[in-house]
């Protein structure tokens, strides 16, 4: 393995409905996969760590403050990992206000393994195109 290469193995979910990650989280290709799981965006910046390999999925409306804050407060804390903004429904506003951000992805819901798959693989030619190959896989 190149030894630059920086395996994605923990992916962070920050949602006030995580029961609808479970069929992502049901697809074994995955099992592998290290998931932290948060209601609040105060809870998961509390936990944040930048040393861990991270791929965030993070709901544009959580309970305490929108996706596009939290993803500022991340990036303020120096986590320079994926961050892909969820939508419960697809809205243009939204879309847009996620690429403005500077998200890695805008996603709706339904969350499902192939879904995982599409994050996994734009995370890997993002990172081939800088000169820093990671994988989710």
């Amino acid at each position: 393995m190149n030894s630059t290469f920086r395996r994605i193995d923990d992916l962070a979910i920050v949602d006030a409905a995580p029961q609808d990650y479970a069929p992502l989280l049901a697809d074994d290709r995955f099992d592998d996969l290290t998931c932290r799981r948060y209601t609040t965006g105060d809870a998961a910046l509390r936990d944040a760590d930048s040393t861990r390999a991270t791929l965030w999925m993070v709901n544009l409306r959580l309970p305490d403050m929108s996706g596009v804050s939290f993803l500022q407060l991340l990036r303020q804390r120096g986590q320079r990992c994926p961050v892909f903004l969820i939508a419960d429904e697809h809205s243009l506003e939204d879309e847009l206000a996620a690429r403005a951000a500077g998200a890695s992805a805008y996603l709706c819901k339904p969350v499902n393994g192939a879904w995982l798959r599409l994050c996994r693989d734009a995370v890997s030619r993002a990172a081939l195109r800088r000169g820093a190959p990671q994988s989710m896989s």
